[in-house]
Order: C-alpha cells, then structure tokens, then sequence
C-alpha cells in the first residue's frame, strides 16, 4: 500500500505545506482522505489520475481539511471523468455537505460521473469501505466537533491515522501499527483537541508502532530539535508530497 502525503500542514498558514490531506493507494485502488490545498495538481504531482480516485473520506468537517472539494470536483468535470465519485461524511455533516453541493451548483454541471454520499456514525467504530485490498474503517477521535480517526488495512499491515485528535487512549489499545500518522500541531505545547509531538512519544507505547509519520505541522515549531533530542529513530516529521510504502 502507498501512502501519499498531499499535505502535512495544520490548520495554521504554512509556508512550505498546504493542510493535511491524505491518498492510500493500492491494485489500483485511490482513497483521498480530507481535501485541501489544490487537490488535482497534488494528486497529479503524484501521478494520480483524477478519473482514477474512488472515494473521498471526510474526517470531520473544519475547514482546513474540506475546502479543496470544490477545486476536485471541479477538476474532474474538466477532464470528462465518468466513474462514479463515493464520499463519506459522518451523518451529522450530511446536511451541510449537500448544502455545499447546492452551494457550488454541482448538480448543474454538465458532469458525467455521479456524486454518491454515504454516511457513517463517527461516534461508533464500523467498517466505511473495503477496496483494492484495502479496508477502512473509523474509530472516534478527541476534537472540538465530531472527528474520526482510521484504522487502515492491507494482508498483514495495519496502519492508523489520528486525523485532528488529543491523545487517543483508542489508538494505544492496538496490539501492533505498522504505521501510525498521528497529528502533531505543536512540537512541545500541550493543548486542547490536538496533540503535540512530545506527547505522541511520551503517551503511546512506542515499541507496538513500527513508525510514525507525523502530520498537521505548524510553522516554527522545533519538531526537528525534539526528534533530535529524543533520538527516536521511528519518528518521520511529514512533507508535502512524500510518498511511503507500507
């Protein structure tokens, strides 16, 4: 499975990373979790073509990690895609998502693919899709509104994104991570609703995760000093357009 990074950035301007947003891939198979930043020139940077994507998946629905849906769709009209586009959106969202539909006056676009929304309750762990091998499915994560994290799976990997979280007790009851990419939008600080690089360290049991990829940086935080410091070799500090293979 690969693991394309479109954007590691946080919330925060940036100015070396757009937000975070995430591609797996694998037998053909592309799943885009969270859109930002100009999604279809990232997507083809990584040589991922727009009529090949299959699904959208929605963590939650702060506008750092939705605002490049209009630029995706957009993009797919333009490039004639036909296959039909899945999205997921925990049901307390829908609402707001087909009002942002509405909004952009999708339906009124010449397209040729169909745009399927399908739900999920993020408060509960359940399965979301199932492709190319892969299997998704979301467990609830510690934010200021309703957030899942993923639990990722391919024969014999694991791995685990956070999405916007503090310390997740759900994300240490794992026997094993292949690959945990966990959010880390300060280097030090501890604050609410997020998590900082010490405290994913210092709270999970490091030697249950094979590595850690940290994203939703900010700028002018001393990530490279405290991985330094702490000289754990597992910790890899996310960039823009990284692509790592599980």
């Amino acid at each position: 499975m690969d693991i394309h990074f479109l954007g590691t950035g946080s919330a925060y301007p940036g100015s070396n990373r757009d937000n975070t947003s995430i591609c797996f891939s694998n037998d053909g198979y592309h799943v885009l979790v969270d859109v930002s930043g100009n999604p279809c020139r990232k997507l083809k940077q990584m040589q991922l073509d727009l009529s090949e994507l299959d699904a959208v998946v929605f963590t939650h629905f702060h506008i750092d990690h939705i605002y490049g849906l209009p630029s995706l769709l957009w993009g797919m009209w333009l490039e004639d895609r036909k296959k039909p586009l899945r999205i997921f959106c925990d049901y307390r969202n829908e609402k707001k998502l087909h009002e942002w539909l509405a909004t952009m006056e999708a339906d009124k676009w010449p397209i040729a693919f169909s745009i399927e929304v399908e739900t999920f309750n993020g408060d509960q762990e359940e399965e979301l899709l199932s492709c190319g091998e892969m299997t998704f499915s979301c467990f609830k994560a510690l934010h200021s509104v309703p957030t899942v994290g993923l639990e990722v799976r391919c024969p014999g990997r694991v791995v685990v994104y956070s999405s916007d979280t503090e310390i997740n007790e759900r994300i240490g009851q794992y026997d094993h991570i292949d690959m945990l990419i966990h959010e880390a939008t300060s280097a030090r600080k501890v604050a609410g609703n997020h998590s900082s690089l010490v405290e994913v360290v210092e709270k999970y049991d490091l030697d249950k995760i094979g590595e850690i990829v940290l994203v939703h940086l900010s700028d002018k935080e001393p990530y490279e000093e405290e991985v330094s410091r702490l000289s754990i070799l597992k910790v890899v500090i996310g960039q823009d357009l990284m692509t790592k293979t599980v």
